[in-house]
């Protein structure tokens, strides 16, 4: 009977101890499936929102009015607020923001190659590799085996081992730009905000971005003076050209174009949503809006 007592205790613990293990293991597995619970839940609120942004987004670019360098957008008894479009970062509430940029106020890689060779050119790159980067880059989509002299064809590729050859056709996104041969990546990183694929038939340098003014205009005095105006919302055509002496032309329009690339951020908790997308604002009866873009 002894025996038997002093054999029970060790297995009333044992069995404790199970009981224990099981006990906390259903509750890390508890907690492990609220946190995923959780995480989808924040996950899907962050998505309504950025959709529900952009669509509060889209409806105020259809009703609104261009300025010289944003949107004036009317409100409830007679009052309106200003939007900017040049990418300075818009609050729509304490989880939602949006950025808007004019699209001739970004330069486009495949229609606008000679003010791309300028934007590179005000990097730390050598103007040696942008001279390079850019015949490869015409080397990429011109049909033919004419090569440039600092460009590739098909037999540069091959001989340097590449799977692929140009696919002589022009490009169809911005980071197809990665495929040419020898390319560094870092050249493209260092100005990729200030480029667009769908671009504009011509330039508004009054909504580009403080890197993309510095590197058209190479005036630093007179980056300041517009960026100051500009901010106190009294930049107009006539004010750039009496600081620049730059007159509108046909490649150059002192204002917005019709498209404009829209960036709605949601966060609700740790979760993030982003939906980037081009809107053509045409204002035709059949056709108020196209979305040129989306990306989400």
């Amino acid at each position: 009977m002894l025996n038997q007592k002093g054999y029970a205790l060790p297995m009333v613990i044992a069995i404790s101890m199970i009981i224990v293990l099981m006990t906390l293991s259903v509750a890390v597995s508890m907690r492990q499936r609220i946190a995923v619970i959780s995480e989808l839940r924040d996950q899907s609120l962050a998505r309504l929102k950025s959709y529900s942004g952009f669509n509060e987004v889209t409806y105020n670019i259809l009703t609104s009015n261009f300025t010289a360098t944003g949107l004036k957008i009317y409100l409830p008894d007679n009052k309106w607020k200003y939007w900017n479009l040049y990418g300075e970062r818009i609050s729509l509430d304490d989880s939602v923001s949006v950025q808007l940029q004019d699209v001739a106020g970004l330069i486009s890689p495949l229609t606008q190659p000679q003010y791309l060779a300028g934007l590179l050119s005000s990097t730390s790159a050598d103007m040696s590799d942008v001279t390079s980067f850019l015949d490869k880059l015409a080397d990429w989509q011109e049909p033919g085996e004419l090569k440039r002299l600092n460009g590739a064809k098909a037999w540069d590729y091959l001989a340097a081992g590449y799977s692929y050859t140009p696919r002589n056709f022009p490009i169809q996104t911005i980071d197809e730009i990665r495929l040419l041969k020898d390319f560094d990546g870092s050249l493209l990183d260092s100005v990729r905000e200030n480029l667009i694929y769908w671009g504009s038939d011509y330039l508004n340098y009054m909504t580009m971005s403080e890197k993309l003014l510095h590197a058209m205009l190479k005036n630093d005095r007179a980056v300041a003076e517009l960026l100051e105006a500009r901010d106190n919302q009294v930049l107009t055509a006539g004010y750039f050209t009496a600081v620049t002496g730059i007159q509108p032309t046909e490649s150059v329009m002192l204002g917005p174009s019709w498209m404009i690339q829209v960036t709605v951020t949601a966060r609700e908790n740790s979760a993030v949503d982003e939906i980037k997308a081009v809107i053509s604002k045409r204002e035709l009866h059949e056709k108020p809006f196209t979305i040129l873009e989306w990306k989400r």
